[in-house]
């Protein structure tokens, strides 16, 4: 028997989280509202990780915009291909859209962006690119937890 198969086995054998995982994937089934929030949750953090990892690159905006980008298109087409929920590239707009939305945000909450109308539209523009991108999790996070859940 081949090293991989044996491993493939023993990792099978032994893993302790085959029982938890399918006890919530259960459970979530059951409830889709919660599944929801879990998956909203679940891209969100995965945008404010390449957000992050964006920043950490030592190169200019650009060079680790591109980076980011490629190593997301890369998983998206070699990797996630076989996963039911596609995160790399939601992830990648996420980690574009909350940076440009976060002293908007900031804005907002203090109440500079009621200074004055030009800094009020200013703030609704910087708001854009993160309502659409919450806004497109949402709608697939919804999509996809209603057709998993319909197959019961």
């Amino acid at each position: 028997m081949p090293l991989t198969t044996r491993l493939h086995e023993f990792i099978a054998r032994y893993n302790v989280l085959q029982s938890p995982t399918v006890g919530m994937d259960a459970y979530l089934k059951n409830h889709p509202n919660l599944y929801k929030a879990v998956l909203l949750a679940n891209h969100v953090f995965r945008a404010a990780s390449m957000a992050a990892f964006h920043k950490a690159l030592p190169y200019s905006a650009p060079v680790n915009t591109s980076l980011c980008f490629g190593g997301s298109l890369f998983y998206r087409l070699s990797v996630e291909t076989n996963c039911a929920y596609k995160f790399a590239l939601p992830a990648f707009a996420g980690s574009i859209a909350l940076p440009m939305g976060k002293e908007a945000l900031t804005n907002l909450l203090n109440g500079v962006a009621f200074a004055s109308r030009n800094k009020f539209v200013s703030t609704l523009a910087s708001l854009i690119p993160i309502a659409a991108y919450i806004t497109y999790i949402a709608l697939t996070v919804s999509y996809d937890v209603d057709k998993k859940c319909e197959k019961k």
